[in-house]
């Protein structure tokens, strides 16, 4: 009788099964729990109270089995020449496939050597232009500097101006107001012609 792991033993030996399926064959049908069941009570006396979910995986089961068992000793059965052919058939056809992956596979990683080469190239040139930008930031960063330094100097220098002129302006009004104005005046303008241009010559 056959096992079971879990549950109830069942009511019915493997022997009465593949009887079983063995009179369904007989009659032209297709063997399943249900048809093994039917043919098991009527040609061998089994309980009805058979489950038919489990006969049928039991069914299934011996099935497989005697396909397997069939398709052994059908190869045990062939020729020695034969399965000699099989063997070189075999040899052949798994260098075939091998030379198609091998092929396969070469192709492929050349095709990723150039896409690496290539993003290579891409990141040399992207950082070239990186480089070139910061370079010419830093050119345009001292080209302001200068342009910065070159207005302080000029404001300075206007500054310087301004305050000259503001003394200038002074020592004029203090001198307009004094009664010796003319003469106080031209003394001035020619002491300030004889500071900014000594060259030239003085009348005394």
């Amino acid at each position: 009788m056959t096992e079971k792991k879990t549950g109830r033993p069942p009511k019915y030996t493997e022997a009465q099964v593949l009887e079983g399926i063995g009179i369904v064959e007989e009659n032209g049908d297709t063997p399943t729990g249900e048809a093994v069941k039917k043919a098991m009570c009527v040609h061998l006396d089994v309980p009805p109270g058979i489950n038919v979910q489990s006969l049928d995986k039991e069914v299934q089961r011996l099935l497989d089995e005697r396909a397997r068992q069939q398709s052994a000793r059908l190869i045990v059965a062939l020729p020695e020449t034969s399965r000699n052919a099989v063997r070189e058939i075999s040899r052949t056809v798994e260098s075939a496939v091998l030379l198609h992956l091998g092929r396969e596979h070469d192709e492929l990683r050349r095709i990723n050597e150039q896409k690496v080469a290539q993003k290579d190239m891409d990141l040399a040139n992207q950082r070239a232009q990186i480089r070139d930008l910061l370079m010419k930031l830093d050119q345009q960063a001292e080209e302001v500097a200068a342009l910065e330094e070159a207005a302080r100097a000029m404001q300075d220098q206007l500054h310087e101006t301004q305050e000259r002129n503001s003394a200038l302006l002074t020592r004029i009004t203090e001198l307009e107001q004094r009664q010796d104005f003319r003469e106080e005046m031209f003394a001035f303008m020619k002491d300030t012609l004889a500071q900014h241009a000594p060259h030239l010559p003085v009348n005394e």
